[in-house]
Protein backbone atom coordinates (compact mmCIF):
# COMPACT_ATOMS: atom_id res chain seq x y z
CA UNK A 1 0.00 0.00 0.00
CA UNK A 2 1.26 3.49 -0.75
CA UNK A 3 -0.20 6.57 0.91
CA UNK A 4 -0.98 9.78 -0.86
CA UNK A 5 2.15 11.99 -0.89
CA UNK A 6 2.95 13.41 2.54
CA UNK A 7 4.26 16.95 2.98
CA UNK A 8 8.01 17.46 3.38
CA UNK A 9 7.51 19.01 6.83
CA UNK A 10 5.69 15.95 8.14
CA UNK A 11 7.90 13.46 6.25
CA UNK A 12 10.98 14.87 8.02
CA UNK A 13 9.54 13.60 11.30
CA UNK A 14 8.60 10.10 10.09
CA UNK A 15 11.61 7.84 9.50
CA UNK A 16 13.77 10.99 9.05
CA UNK A 17 16.71 9.08 7.55
CA UNK A 18 14.34 7.65 4.92
CA UNK A 19 15.67 4.16 5.64
CA UNK A 20 13.37 1.15 5.44
CA UNK A 21 11.78 0.20 8.77
CA UNK A 22 10.65 -3.20 9.97
CA UNK A 23 9.83 -4.04 13.56
CA UNK A 24 10.11 -7.24 15.55
CA UNK A 25 6.40 -8.11 15.69
CA UNK A 26 5.33 -11.39 14.18
CA UNK A 27 2.50 -9.47 12.54
CA UNK A 28 4.87 -7.12 10.79
CA UNK A 29 4.94 -3.38 10.85
CA UNK A 30 7.09 -2.11 8.02
CA UNK A 31 7.41 1.05 5.99
CA UNK A 32 9.65 2.93 3.62
CA UNK A 33 9.46 6.13 1.63
CA UNK A 34 9.13 6.23 -2.13
CA UNK A 35 10.52 8.99 -4.36
CA UNK A 36 7.24 10.94 -4.25
CA UNK A 37 6.95 11.08 -0.44
CA UNK A 38 4.47 8.24 -0.24
CA UNK A 39 4.81 5.95 2.73
CA UNK A 40 4.84 2.37 1.42
CA UNK A 41 3.60 -0.16 3.95
CA UNK A 42 1.22 -3.08 4.24
CA UNK A 43 -0.31 -5.74 6.36
CA UNK A 44 -1.60 -9.27 6.45
CA UNK A 45 -5.14 -10.50 6.24
CA UNK A 46 -6.64 -13.94 6.67
CA UNK A 47 -9.27 -13.14 4.07
CA UNK A 48 -8.00 -10.59 1.56
CA UNK A 49 -10.68 -8.70 -0.30
CA UNK A 50 -10.78 -6.66 -3.49
CA UNK A 51 -8.31 -3.76 -3.67
CA UNK A 52 -7.07 -4.50 -0.15
CA UNK A 53 -10.41 -3.45 1.35
CA UNK A 54 -9.99 -5.33 4.68
CA UNK A 55 -6.53 -3.83 5.21
CA UNK A 56 -7.07 -0.15 4.42
CA UNK A 57 -8.58 0.83 7.77
CA UNK A 58 -6.33 -1.19 10.13
CA UNK A 59 -3.16 -0.21 8.28
CA UNK A 60 -4.19 3.48 8.24
CA UNK A 61 -4.89 3.26 11.99
CA UNK A 62 -1.50 1.62 12.56
CA UNK A 63 0.29 4.43 10.70
CA UNK A 64 -1.61 7.04 12.71
CA UNK A 65 -0.74 5.22 15.95
CA UNK A 66 2.97 5.09 15.02
CA UNK A 67 3.14 8.63 13.62
CA UNK A 68 0.13 10.73 14.73
CA UNK A 69 1.55 13.76 12.92
CA UNK A 70 0.64 12.27 9.52
CA UNK A 71 -3.06 12.92 10.15
CA UNK A 72 -5.69 11.19 8.03
CA UNK A 73 -4.23 8.42 5.91
CA UNK A 74 -5.43 7.71 2.39
CA UNK A 75 -3.87 5.27 -0.03
CA UNK A 76 -3.10 6.05 -3.67
CA UNK A 77 -2.09 2.48 -4.46
CA UNK A 78 -2.98 -0.91 -2.99
CA UNK A 79 -1.79 -4.27 -4.29
CA UNK A 80 -1.76 -7.73 -2.88
CA UNK A 81 -0.03 -11.05 -3.15
CA UNK A 82 1.75 -13.69 -1.15
CA UNK A 83 4.90 -13.24 0.86
CA UNK A 84 7.68 -15.78 0.82
CA UNK A 85 7.69 -17.52 4.19
CA UNK A 86 10.25 -20.02 5.33
CA UNK A 87 9.15 -23.14 7.23
CA UNK A 88 10.78 -22.04 10.48
CA UNK A 89 8.49 -18.98 10.62
CA UNK A 90 5.41 -21.22 10.60
CA UNK A 91 6.69 -24.19 12.58
CA UNK A 92 8.41 -22.07 15.24
CA UNK A 93 6.39 -18.85 15.61
CA UNK A 94 8.32 -17.92 18.72
CA UNK A 95 11.31 -16.92 16.55
CA UNK A 96 11.33 -14.84 13.39
CA UNK A 97 11.76 -16.74 10.15
CA UNK A 98 15.02 -16.26 8.32
CA UNK A 99 15.41 -15.85 4.57
CA UNK A 100 17.18 -18.51 2.56
CA UNK A 101 20.21 -17.39 0.60
CA UNK A 102 21.45 -19.70 -2.11
CA UNK A 103 24.67 -19.73 -4.11
CA UNK A 104 23.56 -20.78 -7.58
CA UNK A 105 27.04 -20.81 -9.12
CA UNK A 106 30.08 -18.57 -9.46
CA UNK A 107 28.86 -15.03 -8.78
CA UNK A 108 25.25 -16.21 -8.88
CA UNK A 109 23.10 -15.82 -5.78
CA UNK A 110 19.42 -15.72 -4.91
CA UNK A 111 17.36 -15.18 -1.82
CA UNK A 112 13.83 -16.21 -0.95
CA UNK A 113 11.55 -16.17 2.06
CA UNK A 114 11.98 -12.80 3.73
CA UNK A 115 8.83 -13.57 5.74
CA UNK A 116 7.32 -10.17 5.08
CA UNK A 117 10.52 -8.27 5.86
CA UNK A 118 11.74 -7.82 2.28
CA UNK A 119 11.09 -4.07 2.34
CA UNK A 120 13.77 -3.67 4.98
CA UNK A 121 15.95 -6.73 4.28
CA UNK A 122 16.33 -6.29 0.52
CA UNK A 123 18.60 -3.27 0.98
CA UNK A 124 21.00 -5.10 3.29
CA UNK A 125 20.81 -8.43 1.47
CA UNK A 126 21.30 -6.74 -1.89
CA UNK A 127 24.39 -4.93 -0.63
CA UNK A 128 25.91 -8.12 0.80
CA UNK A 129 25.15 -10.13 -2.34
CA UNK A 130 26.69 -7.38 -4.48
CA UNK A 131 29.83 -7.58 -2.33
CA UNK A 132 29.86 -11.36 -2.84
CA UNK A 133 29.77 -10.94 -6.63
CA UNK A 134 32.69 -8.51 -6.33
CA UNK A 135 34.89 -11.17 -4.77
CA UNK A 136 34.43 -10.64 -1.02
CA UNK A 137 34.70 -14.03 0.68
CA UNK A 138 31.38 -15.46 1.85
CA UNK A 139 32.81 -15.93 5.36
CA UNK A 140 33.30 -12.14 5.62
CA UNK A 141 29.70 -11.33 4.72
CA UNK A 142 26.63 -11.30 6.92
CA UNK A 143 25.12 -14.18 4.97
CA UNK A 144 24.39 -17.76 5.81
CA UNK A 145 24.04 -19.88 2.69
CA UNK A 146 21.64 -22.77 2.42
CA UNK A 147 20.94 -25.30 -0.29
CA UNK A 148 17.73 -25.00 -2.29
CA UNK A 149 15.41 -27.88 -1.62
CA UNK A 150 11.88 -28.70 -2.68
CA UNK A 151 9.04 -27.96 -0.31
CA UNK A 152 6.57 -30.81 -0.88
CA UNK A 153 3.82 -29.33 1.29
CA UNK A 154 4.14 -25.79 -0.06
CA UNK A 155 0.67 -25.72 -1.71
CA UNK A 156 -0.93 -26.79 1.58
CA UNK A 157 1.16 -24.38 3.66
CA UNK A 158 0.24 -21.53 1.33
CA UNK A 159 -3.42 -22.10 2.19
CA UNK A 160 -2.79 -22.58 5.91
CA UNK A 161 -0.32 -19.72 6.44
CA UNK A 162 -2.96 -16.95 6.80
CA UNK A 163 -4.46 -18.84 9.73
CA UNK A 164 -1.21 -18.32 11.65
CA UNK A 165 -2.09 -14.62 11.88
CA UNK A 166 -4.27 -14.91 15.04
CA UNK A 167 -1.47 -16.88 16.73
CA UNK A 168 1.09 -14.23 15.72
CA UNK A 169 -1.15 -11.47 17.10
CA UNK A 170 -1.62 -13.35 20.39
CA UNK A 171 2.14 -13.91 20.76
CA UNK A 172 2.82 -10.23 20.00
CA UNK A 173 0.37 -9.09 22.70
CA UNK A 174 1.93 -11.51 25.20
CA UNK A 175 5.40 -10.12 24.45
CA UNK A 176 4.38 -6.49 24.68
Amino acid sequence: MATKPISDNVAKTVIPGRQAMSDTHRELYFARWDARNRLVTGGASMFPGPAGAPLRKPVAERLQRLWPQIGDVEFDFVWSGYIGMTPDSLLHPEVPGFPRIHELGPDGFAWVGCNGRAVALSISLGRELARATQGVAIEKLGLTLSNPKPRPFQPIMRRLAPFALPLYRRLDVKEI
